[in-house]
């Protein structure tokens, strides 16, 4: 984890770089950041995520898409189940910006 490009002070991103991945630029907020966790007071995170997984994510209730920046707000887990699922987010968001999963689910 590296300082933020996009966020406030504290919030602590994932980068790749730049000889990683296949994803065009448009999979990342900043640079090459695909994701950030807001300060340990909030704990939610932004993720770079394909329209599929934001749309399922959106109807469970998981989060919210970004108002602004190419992002998903993710709320923050309270208990090791809610954790699970935004780990399986964060993963998601990984392959994303790796090239690695299709704008469109197969």
């Amino acid at each position: 984890m590296a300082p933020t490009l996009v966020s406030v002070k504290h919030a602590r991103a994932l980068h790749l770089p730049e000889n990683v991945g296949s994803a065009s630029p448009d999979r990342f907020q900043g640079g090459r950041e695909f994701m950030h966790l807001h300060p340990h007071h909030d704990g939610s995170l932004h993720l770079s995520l394909p329209d599929w997984a934001r749309d399922a994510a959106t109807r469970s209730g998981w989060g919210v898409p970004h108002p602004v920046q190419n992002a998903f707000l993710v709320f923050g887990p309270r208990d090791r189940g809610e954790l699970e699922v935004v780990w399986h987010l964060v993963q998601v968001s990984y392959a994303w910006a790796m090239g690695e999963v299709a704008a469109e689910p197969t």
